[in-house]
């Protein structure tokens, strides 16, 4: 999908002044751009649905674990709630998300270890990710560097945003961040903005930090006004221990303090 966008992006990056119409200037011709815009916008988010099922770990039919909950603040719907082991970010569990007000969540099939979960409203998402299981010891000057790496990394998106990282400072050593990459400016999909939460794992190779792995859990197209998207860490999401039976952790106000 990153590549696609990419190569999109290239073949009218360079593009200066007004781009020219991909249907002559007549009424009818006019009309069929605007169904084609109108048509774009419709299948944006079944597209969208497509790609993240593709993109979540499958449960495992033969664990008993699982994780449910439900959220009482926020009171706005949830659009998704996802379970992460930290030990092994690359497995990105969906949960079903409904209920009352869409705020109960739960997740069956989970294997046992420790998870961390990602609640995603519309404009905003909260986090329990444990980013480093030793302690933080991440220079400015390392700070600085994963920040310049970052920041180039994916032209497509055209702003990226660390909202958390941590690791351990020295060559060879890891860190790993928790990002939202933005495109704030429409590309493929209409009017509409690509916006992506991802885990972003670097290695101190010597000179600066290198990205070794991505992991997306959650793409999107979004309206520009909600591109971005408020960011909360909280430690109530964090750690969640999964034996072979399922986890209430209960009503969760995500807003506490």
């Amino acid at each position: 999908m990153r590549q696609a966008e990419t190569s999109i992006d290239r073949s009218r990056g360079g593009m200066r002044g007004r781009p020219r119409a991909a249907f002559p200037a007549t009424g009818a011709g006019k009309s069929a751009a605007g169904l084609l815009v109108v048509l774009l916008v419709a299948l944006a988010p079944l597209a969208t649905h497509a790609e993240r099922d593709r993109l979540y770990s499958k449960p495992d039919p033969s664990a008993g674990g699982g994780i449910t909950g439900r959220i009482v603040n926020p009171k706005d719907p949830v659009l998704e709630v996802l379970a992460i082991p930290p030990d092994e970010p690359r497995l990105v569990y969906r949960a079903h998300v409904g209920g009352s007000g869409r705020r109960e969540f739960s997740i069956h099939g989970l294997p046992m270890r420790k998870y961390d979960l990602v609640v995603i409203y519309d404009d905003k998402f909260y986090e329990g990710l444990n980013l480093h299981r030793e302690e933080n010891t991440l220079t400015a000057e390392d700070r600085s560097k994963i920040e310049a790496t970052v920041q180039k990394a994916e032209p497509y998106f055209t702003k990226k945003i660390i909202h958390r990282l941590e690791g351990t400072t020295g060559r060879g050593n890891l860190c790993r961040c928790i990002c939202t990459f933005m495109r704030d400016r429409p590309s493929t999909n209409g009017r509409q903005y690509r916006r992506a939460f991802k885990v972003v794992i670097l290695k101190d190779v010597g000179p600066g930090w290198q990205v070794v792995r991505t992991r997306d859990i959650y793409p999107t197209w979004i309206e520009p006004s909600k591109v971005r998207a408020r960011h909360t860490y909280t430690k109530q999401l964090g750690g969640i221990r999964v034996t072979t039976s399922v986890k209430d952790v209960g009503e969760l106000n995500l807003n506490a303090r």
